[in-house]
């Protein structure tokens, strides 16, 4: 709840900043649009509620495979991404909220007038967004190793374990894609005016 709080209050204050009409009082760096300094902060308020908030969506995206009389494999895949929420869920928020703003921001600015510096510095936080989220699968998948040995042992054939993976990250891309296209719309509203 403190993540979907946060994200709303971002969105409250980005909305607030960019609907006040005050002159543009924030310089943002090479030459990409100015605004309200509130519309930065709602900005950093967003980010970190959909940080908050991924672990949450995680264990929600879980819960709903195994809603209504799953079969196994819906069971496999949501039990794992229940489990599975708290290592990835951070990660995947951050990926989320730096995708959100690079949507964001592609919709507002010519990618002609941002500088060097300033495409090296998103390319380096995405990047690390990146690979912080594909850091926390490999630990998830080396953390599941047993589970997924003791399974193969029992005679579950290997197409079933490749089936959950692949219907986890979709659960996942179902939800955090249009999460994030949504908080990109909501962010580039105010700086769009």
């Amino acid at each position: 709840p403190w993540g979907v709080a946060t994200l709303a209050a971002g969105l409250a204050v980005e909305a607030y900043a960019g609907h006040t009409g005050t002159p543009s009082d924030l310089t943002m760096p090479s030459g990409l649009t100015t605004g309200p300094a509130g519309v930065l902060l709602g900005w950093v308020l967003t980010a970190v509620g959909l940080a908050l908030a991924g672990p949450g969506l995680t264990h929600l995206c879980g819960r709903l495979l195994q809603s209504a009389r799953p079969g196994a494999l819906r069971l496999l895949a949501g039990r794992a991404l229940m489990a599975e929420a708290d290592r990835i869920g951070r990660p995947l928020g951050v990926v989320c909220a730096v995708a959100s703003a690079a949507y964001a921001l592609d919709g507002l600015q010519d990618p002609a007038a941002l500088g060097p510096l300033t495409v090296l510095g998103a390319l380096v936080v995405a990047g690390c967004a990146f690979a912080t989220l594909l850091t926390a699968a490999v630990e998830s998948r080396q953390a599941r190793s047993d589970t997924t040995a003791a399974l193969l042992r029992l005679g579950a054939p290997a197409t079933v374990l490749r089936g959950a993976a692949v219907l986890r990250a979709g659960a996942l891309l179902a939800l955090f894609g249009p999460l994030t296209l949504l908080v990109a719309a909501l962010a580039a509203q105010p700086l769009a005016r």
